[in-house]
């Protein structure tokens, strides 16, 4: 589960920076999807972080490693 964490917050990431260009750079006047964006990559990166803790409050062993 920890690789779901770990993709889960690079497209996150990518998916803010991409809100991040769609806010500073022209057309102007697209201001109100870049912040949408932004919290579609926030939401992203939250998600993967609640999966990842899923198994431990459930009280499944973890996979040996």
């Amino acid at each position: 589960m920890k690789a779901l964490s770990i993709e889960g917050c690079i497209i996150g990431l990518f998916v803010i920076l991409d809100g991040i260009y769609v806010i500073v750079f022209p057309p102007y006047g697209d201001e109100a999807q870049g912040y949408a964006i932004i919290a579609i990559g926030v939401f992203i990166i939250l998600v993967s972080l609640h999966f990842d803790q899923i198994p431990g409050k459930t009280g499944e062993c973890p996979p040996l490693s």
